[in-house]
């Protein structure tokens, strides 16, 4: 009885040890929560920083742009040596020259265009919209650090929380081992008991080693997301718990095509394609320039030689009256540019809407799997202990409890996997829907 009591033992051990690991939080006082992981990722990573410089120059495009509204303003200076210089006699005063050996000009020249028909004003706008496009890429990027940092923070902790679970799957078989072979010493079990009982130790150990090296591959994502030297502890605080979201799809969809940033950033491209066309179709509008020069030069009769100050002021009017059929090959070009974005917007929607609609549906599985799981695990635990009576009274063998304890843990494992991807699933629909589920940077 002594013996049967020790592995009886064994197994309340194993059920008290694998049931916390669903809810279990880390207790660590510098432990890392999901948000200073995200912030962290946010504040470092390398191509949020790129996508934050296509801001900046988008900006400096946009003053760039606007600059056609300011005068051009230039100073200019030549000198140049005429030799010979063209001259005339004229009888009784000798020879005239027309103009000096030395010739000297030094001027200020402003320019200044006054009309362009929108011409300017379209291009500004052009610039613009491509800096409202960069603001959104930098979201499209942050997003998706963000899902991924998420992704990968709390497939850490099912990992983690799964490895527990077979340490103490080994152990508690461990123990069995030594109790079936003390068994086998007393003869009151054979050979094959002991040889069953390592198999299945054996096969625990094997799972083990995937569980420990897919783990290790998400510990290297993470370090990398969050540029940590290889071998720094993370420490992760977390768990499963996640309140059960409305799913109404209608109102979702509506929801993930208003904030979602691919949506924002398809549309801007509509608008920027939708400003190319009509600044195309300004290209035969006439402009009005005035320009201003005051300087000094020589060759003033009577002294050509002497530098004297001068302006002279003028407008000038430009009118396209032929340029080879090109504005009206750049209309029909824009214009499909205009029809192509209006077309990757309506994919775009179409795709958002199908993720919102996977994503609802995979919440609900991962809700009816958790139930599920749970009452599995209820069952898999009186199984183990109705087993425990039985081996007992000696009515059912050493490999009967083994596949009761088999049971119970492959019942536990899968409610750990349907909590994760509850978890994960729900992530996926804030995802879909464009929600922003960290603290703002």
């Amino acid at each position: 009885m002594h013996m049967k009591s020790m592995i009886f033992n064994s197994l309340a051990v194993l059920a008290l040890g694998t049931a916390s690991p669903l809810v279990a939080q880390v207790p660590a006082s510098d432990s890392l929560s999901l948000d200073s992981v995200i912030t962290r990722v946010l504040a470092t990573y390398p191509a949020l920083d790129q996508a934050s410089r296509g801001v900046l120059a988008s900006q400096s495009r946009v003053r760039s742009t606007r600059s056609s509204y300011y005068p051009e303003v230039s100073a200019e200076g030549s000198y140049a040596r005429v030799d010979p210089v063209p001259s005339f006699d004229i009888p009784g005063q000798g020879p005239v020259k027309l103009f000096p050996a030395n010739n000297y000009d030094a001027h200020v020249a402003v320019r200044q265009t006054v009309l362009d028909f929108g011409k300017r004003a379209t291009a500004v706008a052009y610039s613009a919209s491509l800096g409202r496009s960069a603001e959104h890429n930098v979201e499209l990027v942050r997003t998706g650090l963000a899902y991924e940092t998420i992704q990968t923070f709390y497939a850490i902790l099912y990992l983690e929380r799964n490895l527990a679970v077979q340490d103490e799957q080994i152990a508690a078989l461990q123990r069995h081992l030594e109790v079936t072979r003390e068994k086998v010493r007393t003869g009151s079990a054979t050979d094959f008991d002991v040889l069953t009982t390592q198999v299945r130790v054996a096969t625990a150990q094997s799972q083990r080693v995937d569980v420990a090296n897919t783990l290790e591959r998400q510990r290297v994502r993470l370090r990398g997301l969050m540029g940590l030297p290889p071998d720094t502890p993370l420490p992760l605080a977390g768990d499963f718990q996640v309140p059960a979201p409305a799913l109404q799809p209608d109102s979702l969809i509506a929801l993930a095509l208003s904030q979602r940033p691919e949506v924002k950033l398809s549309r801007d491209a509509e608008a920027s394609a939708g400003i190319q066309r009509h600044l195309a179709s300004l290209g035969d509008r006439p402009s009005v320039t005035v320009g201003v020069t005051a300087g000094v030069k020589n060759g003033y009769i009577p002294n050509l030689n002497e530098a004297r100050a001068n302006w002279n002021a003028g407008v000038q009017v430009e009118v396209p009256v032929f340029n080879g059929f090109r504005k009206s090959s750049h209309v029909a070009e824009t214009q499909a540019m205009v029809e192509a974005a209006q077309d990757h917007t309506r994919d775009i929607e179409r795709r958002i809407t199908t993720e919102v609609q996977q994503a609802i549906a995979d919440v609900q599985a991962a809700q009816q799997q958790l139930e599920t799981s749970e009452v599995h695990v209820r069952q898999a635990e009186q199984a183990v202990s109705l087993a425990g009576v039985r081996y007992d009274a000696g009515v059912i063998t050493n490999l009967d409890v083994l596949d009761a304890q088999t049971s119970l843990e492959a019942a536990r494992l899968v409610a750990l996997k349907a909590r994760y991807d509850l978890v994960r699933s729900g992530y996926e629909l804030d995802r879909a829907l464009g929600n922003r589920v960290w603290q703002a940077p």
